[in-house]
């Protein structure tokens, strides 16, 4: 596989996992695999097997083909139209095509510092709740 296609493989699955609100832990726990290896699979640091991804699309109900897929408009309108898809994600599939290139990316970055906070929070709720019943 060439590093082109490995980084769109690795950019699709971030994505296909985000969008299904999952953690690296999870989907790994799917594929049979160690999180960090498949952390690597996410970053394109390493190259994902046939099998590893073919596990992932059947656990998210999509073809295996579709974590191939280079246009990033197509494959968003495919996660919006798989059935685990609330009707939430298809209108940002739906506003997310309208925006320019820059807007993209200016999203994308907005997305991941929002999923972090989420995590962040969870976090601390979860250490005051361990806390309250002590």
């Amino acid at each position: 596989m060439n590093f082109e296609t490995q980084m769109i493989i690795a950019s699709n699955l971030r994505t296909l996992r985000i969008s299904r609100q999952l953690t690296q832990a999870k989907v790994a726990s799917f594929a049979g695999i160690s999180r960090s290896l498949y952390a690597h699979y996410e970053l394109g640091s390493r190259t994902q097997d046939a099998e590893t991804l073919h596990t992932i699309a059947k656990a998210f109900e999509i073809d295996m083909d579709i974590l191939f897929e280079r246009d990033r408009d197509k494959f968003l309108s495919i996660l919006a139209s798989t059935p685990s898809t609330g009707s939430d994600t298809a209108m940002l599939v739906s506003i997310y095509k309208q925006l320019s290139p820059y807007s993209k990316g200016a999203l994308m970055e907005k997305a991941f510092t929002l999923l972090e906070g989420d995590k962040e929070r969870e976090s601390r709720r979860r250490t005051f709740i361990g806390m309250d019943l002590k």
